[in-house]
């Protein structure tokens, strides 16, 4: 575990490092979270976020569920994988599969997979990101 929190810590810091304002993120979700399940098309711009819904940016409250689609939401989330998955009864390191974005840090791809308890089972993966804020974003 130490050695995914440490790559953790390092892709923040390789985040922080780009001074990334406004961004927008298409991210995919499988798991049993059925209101998440999908595509979902985000931009964090004006230090807010917005998820795109029936042709339509809404505002996502910091703590609601799309917040973890974010990047700092992501880091959290991974975080919290890796302190809490990790340490169920009988899990190994391979229950968390993280992998950060190269050039920027931000989480690419997580998945969880946790013997015994499909419940909990997700993946996440962003599969296109950009700097600025999505190029149909209207406020």
């Amino acid at each position: 575990m130490n050695g995914q929190l440490d790559e953790l810590v390092a892709a923040i810091d390789r985040w922080r490092a780009h001074s990334i304002q406004d961004y927008w993120v298409v991210v995919s979700y499988m798991g049993p979270a059925v209101n998440r399940f999908g595509d979902h098309e985000l931009t964090f711009t004006g230090g807010r976020l917005w998820h795109l819904r029936a042709g339509e940016w809404r505002p996502v409250e910091r703590g609601s569920d799309f917040w973890l689609f974010s990047v700092a939401g992501a880091f959290a989330w991974a975080r919290d994988m890796l302190t809490r998955a990790i340490a169920a009864p009988g899990a190994g390191e391979d229950v968390v599969d993280l992998r950060f974005d190269a050039e920027y840090g931000f989480v690419r791809f997580m998945r969880v997979r946790v013997a015994q308890r499909d419940a909990h089972n997700f993946t996440f993966e962003v599969r296109h990101f950009g700097r600025g804020a999505h190029p149909e974003y209207e406020a």
